[in-house]
């Protein structure tokens, strides 16, 4: 898919150009041009390339895609690769990718598949023409702007992802939630790679070291700038929430396997006692000290009292059931011996 915009120099407007004479409107310095390509096949962007007389290294970025957010500057033109964001879908933050050559009176826009962005700034320029007179260069920014006002949406998507998370791993630590955890730090983390380069990008944008950028579209690359140090300020702090996450998590599954421990050891030393009981009377005798009635209940009420005793002393002495009244003891035993 193929859009194009071609502002005379009298204020007339173009939206279907001939492409084949691109040479011929390229050459007007009071025109404007702007060529968008969408999902085109390598075999037409290479002839495309070479009439806009792109360098071969530009050509094979805009062919072969996956770049990171950069800038090049050439002869005749310079060479950006911008991004956008969509919200996440699945484990993964989708990123659109953008390539854009900027000459002084030209741009030319390509990307693999619909772009929002890319609509909206395209049709903002055919609404409104008269704020785009001065240069090729404001094409550059609005495009840029549109793409970097996605990062905030799909950021806010992430924070209440990433509180949802938060409660999830205290209430429930499971293996699915340490799985989601690993998954959002991979996610942030190719996101960082988008933002913290891109930054760079729009602070050389702004600092009037290319003679095809109007110094006029100086200050808007500059509120780009801030914008997406914003954005990476933004990726930095859920970084740090998704790392204390982890932490909690190890801490959550930590404690817990403490109580469990806790409960097992109290309950092997509180039946401690009856074992050397019973071990102790279960020995060979010579004469079983059963014929008397009375050892045998002695031993059946030693057995009985000696955990309960002990259980209490536990009690007061604070190593479970600590800070519990006196009256709440009956309700904590039964709640000790219940529990899964």
């Amino acid at each position: 898919m193929q859009r194009v915009f071609y502002r005379h120099s009298d204020g007339k407007v173009e939206e279907r150009v001939d492409l084949p004479h691109l040479d011929e409107l390229r050459e007007n310095p009071s025109a404007c041009l702007w060529v968008d390509l969408e999902g085109e096949a390598s075999e037409s962007l290479e002839p495309l390339g070479r009439q806009f007389a792109l360098h071969p290294v530009t050509i094979e970025d805009l062919v072969h895609k996956n770049q990171r957010p950069k800038l090049e500057e050439f002869d005749d033109y310079i060479f950006v690769v911008v991004h956008g964001l969509r919200p996440r879908q699945g484990e993964e933050i989708p990123a659109d990718e953008v390539d854009i050559a900027l000459g002084k009176n030209w741009v030319l826009s390509v990307h693999d598949g619909p772009v929002d962005a890319i609509k909206r700034a395209f049709d903002q320029v055919i609404a409104t023409p008269k704020p785009f007179d001065g240069s090729a260069s404001f094409i550059l920014y609005r495009i840029c702007d549109l793409l970097a006002d996605t990062y905030f949406p799909a950021l806010d998507a992430l924070e209440e992802e990433i509180d949802d998370l938060e409660d999830e791993v205290v209430q429930r630590p499971t293996q699915e939630r340490l799985h989601q955890i690993f998954a959002m730090k991979r996610a942030l983390v190719d996101l960082r790679k988008l933002v913290s380069p891109q930054r760079e990008v729009y602070n050389a944008l702004s600092r009037r070291d290319y003679s095809y950028l109007d110094p006029k579209s100086a200050a808007y690359f500059r509120d780009l700038h801030d914008h997406l140090i914003r954005a990476n300020e933004i990726v930095e702090s859920y970084r740090d929430l998704v790392s204390n996450m982890l932490d909690a998590y190890l801490a959550t599954i930590s404690n817990r396997l403490n109580d469990v421990m806790k409960r097992l050891t109290l309950i092997a030393t509180i039946f401690m006692p009856i074992t050397f009981i019973t071990g102790f009377f279960g020995m060979n005798f010579a004469l079983m000290p059963y014929s008397w009635s009375w050892v045998f209940w002695t031993s059946m009420i030693a057995m009985a009292i000696t955990p309960l005793v002990m259980l209490i002393w536990f009690i007061r002495s604070g190593w479970i059931g600590e800070g519990m009244a006196k009256r709440d003891l009956p309700r904590f035993l039964s709640r000790l011996f219940s529990r899964r």
